[in-house]
């Protein structure tokens, strides 16, 4: 999942970015207000997390705009605004979450997750997965995964068609602690292919991995 944070503090932006990204979202950071539309407009954004007090367009006027526009984005709005008479205006001109500064990250992070349904079923083609029952199946015969398989499958579903270098899915599924052989991803993903199909996770050949249908 794609998500871009409107931030003009560039200590709090770097934060929010490192931290997202541990989580497995892909990042994207900007420092001003007019920088948005364009890129929701040209790119698909899941979630634009979204600071009231931005130089050249405030977030309060580009959720108006969003909103008009009718572009496919949640909003969290994340604010030094503290009243209940603020959070009810950003409410109501189109933000879908609003957090108050100074927050703690491990609520913040939760409270993506919540916006961006982290518990609706993930599919693909004909593979799917529930992250509530942890139910995995493929045209609908369940599939019996590791847990390491199955964090693997979870990543690659959460980011489709997209390149995730063997370091990134080392950080994501076992850690950045970890200090083993980095082979053990390619190990992996050949037991995953064995048992999701081998046309499912291509091999980018000096970079890694992505998930992607390439059926003869």
């Amino acid at each position: 999942m794609f998500i871009l944070v409107a931030e003009d503090d560039p200590n709090m932006a770097k934060i929010l970015k490192m931290y997202l990204q541990k989580a497995g979202y892909q990042v994207m950071t900007v420092a001003d207000g007019s920088a948005v539309l364009p890129i929701l407009e040209n790119q698909p954004v899941d979630l634009l997390v979204l600071d009231w007090m931005l130089p050249k367009v405030s977030g309060l006027e580009l959720c108006q705009d969003i909103r008009l526009l009718n572009l496919p984005v949640k909003i969290m709005m994340l604010t030094a605004k503290t009243t209940a008479a603020d959070e009810l205006n950003g409410l109501t001109n189109g933000a879908d979450e609003y957090v108050k500064k100074p927050f703690d990250m491990a609520v913040f992070l939760m409270r993506v997750k919540k916006l961006l349904g982290a518990k609706t079923v993930l599919s693909f083609d004909k593979i799917e997965l529930n992250p509530t029952t942890f139910r995995v199946s493929k045209a609908g015969v369940p599939l019996k995964l590791t847990k390491k398989e199955y964090a693997l499958l979870k990543y690659f579903l959460e980011n489709q068609n997209i390149v995730l270098t063997r370091t990134q899915l080392l950080d994501h599924v076992w850690g950045l602690n970890y200090d083993g052989d980095i082979r053990t991803v390619d190990t992996h993903i050949k037991r995953l292919r064995q048992k999701i199909g081998a046309d499912y996770i291509q091999t980018c050949f000096g970079t890694g991995y992505s998930l992607q249908v390439s059926h003869a």
